[in-house]
């Protein structure tokens, strides 16, 4: 059989040809040809499998593996044309596989189905780009690491309903991403031990007719697993959906600190600038730099969670075992792949090369009131006043600063006196100092110096074993 007769390799018993809506609407293989090393991959390992029970020969087994290397490398060097009419990845493996060793090449599909073929393929893909993502993990890690330890020293808001609540240390806001995205790392690793299957040997549904060596196959693919049922293993994409909550979850989180780089180096805010080379301008304002990195990657988590939703849609009311309808899967998760991929790289650089304005990031902390709750535990602890009335008090005095135009720190002492005579002297300074306020922090995983130390070691530790 020949590619050039224009028959499909499963064409044996179709009399008539596909009509061209069929070849455009069944086509594949204008996404799945990036499975091209996953599919050769596990053909050479099927091939060893079909020698080690009498299939092929040892000289048809050398021929197999040679004749898939130079596929390998014709795909690489862009020297295999793409054609519609051969649908997908294995086709054209298979078909350009049987032009340049012949007969043999033939061989090569007995014992699985294009179900089960198609399963591993996307089970290694999975594999070998969480490798990847890991790696981008880690090193976004080391960046938030690298920055807080640099940074200990300096105080930024921290903010509830996005008005300024208490001061915190920067080292605390870059920490509390590190533990976020190493949850992003455990959940990749978590799919990994989803994805870790052999599924070929299931066939179509109902499994093969040849005594199929499922143990040899795991081992050369480094599966530690083998699939229990056969039509389970053809029909579920669970590993897949995994895959793709695990990318929604690390866009979730990539999307928040991209939100808050987007306001936090606006004009309104100025508490970190990031460099030109990050950055880009308008077409008509001169004046623009636009924080278009962050705003991409915000954007693109919309994708990423429409893409799992997409799957769970598609996976709902399909009835076991394959379905044609599978075969938009791959759209979702090489997509998810890209965007995941890009974005941890763009938030790297932005992280790595953000300026810190600490004078700007005093001025709001000051503006908004930040450590008037330190004032009212000071009238608790200090002066031993009951909270409620320690409360009522340190309001009066926020509300006449704000009548006046006025922070803790510049209103007129006697405004302060009129309202408690434990508003003077230098206790009440001490009181509201911005520095002073993180190291009253006192629960471990807080923001006071101590405790910082206390994360960056801890930080270090995992890094160390990663």
């Amino acid at each position: 059989m020949s590619v050039e007769t224009g028959k499909k390799l499963w064409g044996g018993r179709f009399e008539k040809p596909t009509a061209p809506i069929m070849e455009r609407i069944g086509e594949s293989i204008s996404f799945d040809k990036r499975l091209y090393s996953q599919d050769i991959r596990g053909s050479v390992v099927h091939a060893k499998n079909l020698h080690k029970i009498g299939v092929i020969t040892r000289e048809e087994l050398d021929s197999v593996i040679k004749g898939l290397q130079q596929v390998k490398e014709e795909i690489e060097k862009n020297q295999l044309p793409f054609r519609q009419e051969l649908e997908d990845i294995h086709m054209h493996v298979e078909s350009r596989l049987i032009e340049l060793i012949g007969e043999t090449g033939k061989k090569l599909h007995t014992g699985r189905s294009r179900n089960d073929q198609i399963a591993l393929d996307v089970r290694l893909y999975i594999r070998d780009e969480i490798s990847i993502i890991l790696q981008l993990i880690i090193n976004l890690l080391e960046t938030f690491y690298n920055r807080a330890k640099e940074n200990i020293d300096t105080v930024m808001p921290g903010y509830t309903h996005l008005q300024v609540a208490q001061p915190v240390r920067v080292s605390h806001y870059l920490m509390s991403y590190f533990w976020a995205f190493l949850r992003d790392k455990k959940q990749f690793e978590f799919t990994l031990g989803v994805n870790d299957e052999l599924v070929l040997g299931s066939g179509a549904l109902a499994g093969v007719n040849y005594p199929t060596d499922r143990e040899l196959i795991a081992k050369e693919l480094d599966f530690s697993s083998i699939s229990e049922n056969s039509i389970d293993s053809v029909s579920q994409r669970d590993h897949v959906l995994n895959f793709l909550f695990a990318c929604s979850q690390l866009m979730l989180h990539a999307s928040r600190i991209c939100e808050e780089i987007i306001i936090f180096s606006s004009q309104e805010f100025r508490f970190i600038s990031l460099p030109d080379s990050l950055s880009t301008g308008s077409s008509i304002m001169p004046q623009k730099k636009n924080p278009d990195i962050a705003e991409l990657i915000r954007g693109k988590t919309g994708r990423v969670i429409a893409n799992l939703n997409n799957l769970m849609i598609l996976l709902k009311g399909i009835p076991l075992a394959y379905n044609r309808d599978l075969q938009e899967d791959k759209i979702s998760l090489f997509d998810s792949v890209d965007q995941v991929k890009i974005a941890l790289e763009g938030l790297t650089a932005m992280v790595q090369e953000m300026k810190f304005h600490p004078e700007n990031m005093q001025s709001s902390l000051e503006i908004g009131f930040a450590t008037a709750t330190d004032l009212a535990d000071y009238l608790v602890n200090i002066i031993k006043i009951p909270f409620r009335e320690a409360h009522e008090l340190v309001g009066k005095l926020v509300s006449v600063c704000n009548s006046k135009n006025k922070t803790l720190y510049s209103i007129d002492v006697e405004d302060r006196k009129k309202i408690s005579e434990f508003f003077v002297g230098d206790k009440y300074f001490e009181a509201i100092s911005l520095l002073k306020s993180t190291d009253k922090k006192l629960t471990y995983g807080s923001t006071s110096k101590e405790r910082q130390l206390e994360q960056l070691e801890k930080a270090k530790m995992i890094l160390d074993l990663i």
